[in-house]
This record gives structure tokens, sequence and C-alpha cells, in this order.
């Protein structure tokens, strides 16, 4: 009964703790990509695997291509298209409420679904009938500072302002009467005055492994928090580059169809 019991408990407790990863493929006349997708977006998640599993995707084209921006495709208007016309409507039927996750950047390879504008679509659901992929740009550590600086100073001076001025006059009074304490109350004011700033809504710092991101293969920051990433490339990111390479027309669409077909490998 014991070993039942023990046996029961660690098929209980691996169910919960490693979830199966999820991979798809994505084959392109520019070569092959691998997804892996998040568990985290899981409306996201089955529903991609679901249009993947119904072939909804085969024989669509990447019908959107921006320059340190995207590549986008998986739109029904594109299947069998004459060359040149414009495709990637979206289709609002198939809109889902988003699943944005800070844990999840927009570097390059991050999937994520586009999405109406916010003055129509203020819940920013996610659009699941195309699909896009980063290209996005690399960054240097110094434009990643300066990105935070003009976020963080106006913010930085409110925070300030409400800390500051009820105890000014007693910090005033303790300059000249004790120095040393002086130094003190205001190294601690300034260290509250950092923590307020960062936990204020709207402020920017950058975690080290996003500006590892960022600084290395690069990507779009201002996608950041605005749209549901529910996956990245983990194996053809030099496809993007190639697709990205191809000429684009007066619609961002590549001269040359890339067509797509993707399936589940597990």
């Amino acid at each position: 009964m014991r070993i039942s019991f023990i046996l029961i408990f660690l098929l209980i407790f691996t169910s919960v703790t490693f979830s199966q990863e999820r991979i798809v493929l994505v084959e392109t006349t520019e070569g092959n990509m691998k997804i892996k997708l998040y568990d985290d977006t899981p409306r996201h998640r089955d529903y991609f695997l679901n249009l993947v599993q119904k072939g909804y995707f085969d024989g669509t084209l990447f019908g959107r291509v921006v320059q340190q921006f995207i590549i986008q495709g998986g739109s029904q208007d594109s299947r069998g298209v004459k060359p040149g016309t414009q495709i990637g409507d979206g289709d609002k039927t198939m809109e889902i409420p988003h699943e944005i996750r800070k844990n999840h950047i927009p570097k390059k390879g991050a999937v994520g679904c586009p999405r109406r504008d916010e003055k129509f679509n203020p819940a920013k659901d996610s659009d699941m009938s195309m699909y896009f992929i980063i290209l996005g740009r690399p960054y240097t550590n110094g434009q990643l500072d300066t990105l935070e600086l003009a976020k963080n100073i106006p913010i930085k001076k409110e925070v300030r302002k409400k800390l500051y001025n009820p105890i000014k006059s007693m910090l005033d009074s303790l300059k000249i009467a004790n120095p040393k304490e002086f130094n003190r109350q205001v190294a601690d004011l300034n260290r509250r005055i950092d923590s307020v700033t960062r936990a204020t809504p709207g402020s920017l710092t950058f975690t080290k492994e996003e500006r590892e991101a960022y600084t290395t293969v690069g990507g779009a920051l201002h996608l950041a928090n605005e749209y549901t990433f529910f996956g990245e490339v983990i194996e053809g990111l030099d496809v993007i580059d190639k697709i990205s390479d191809i000429p684009t027309n007066s619609y961002d669409r590549p001269i040359k169809d890339v067509v797509m077909n993707v399936k589940i490998l597990k």
C-alpha cells in the first residue's frame, strides 16, 4: 500500500511539475524553423496547435516583411493569391484574450500574434488568424541606458517630490547639526526613491537577461508588454534573415513568395 501511494504521488508530482514541451516545425521555401511554444500562454499555445493540426497555415505566405521589425504570415487570404496584391487583413472572429507576460520579451525569434489598434481593441486581444516573428535589431548598452533614463527621470522627479518635500526642513537642520547623520539619511532617502521609481507603473529597468538578448540577437523594444508572445524560434534564426532579405513591394509583401507549411513535432 505504501509503495502504491508513493508511486501515485510521484506520478502526480511529475505531471504537475514537468509539462510536455511543445515544438512545431515551420517549413518555408527559404528554410525551416523550429518553434518552442510557452506553457504560460496556454490559450495561445492550444489555439495555435489546433490550427496547425487542421493544416490552417499550410500553403499560406509570409506576406508582410518589415526590416528591423518583423516577418508576418499565415493569413488565409494569402493562399494562392496573385503576385503583388495586399494580404493579411486579419479576422476579428479569431480574437482571443491576451496573455501578455513580462518574462516574454520581443527579442529576435519571439513569436507573437498581431492585434487591432487599441482604439478599436482596448483589451489588446490577439488575432490568431496570423502570427509574426520578431526580426528586430541589436542595441548597445548605452542605448538601453538612455531608454531607461528617458522613462524613469520624469517618474523619479515626482517620487522625489513626494518623499523629499515632507522632510526637507528636517534634513536642512540636520545638515548643520549632524553632517554624518545627514549623509546617512540622504543615502537612505535616495535608496527609497530608486526603489519606488522602479516599482512605479511605466518605469523601465532592463534585467541582465534582457540586456543580453537585446545587445546580441536584438529585438523590437517598443513591442514589450504590448503584444502576446507565445513562443520562440529555437532553430533556424538565419531563416528569418533570409526572408527579410527578399525585396518587398509597397505593401511590405516580398516580391518572391515565401510559402509555409507547419506541423507539430511534439
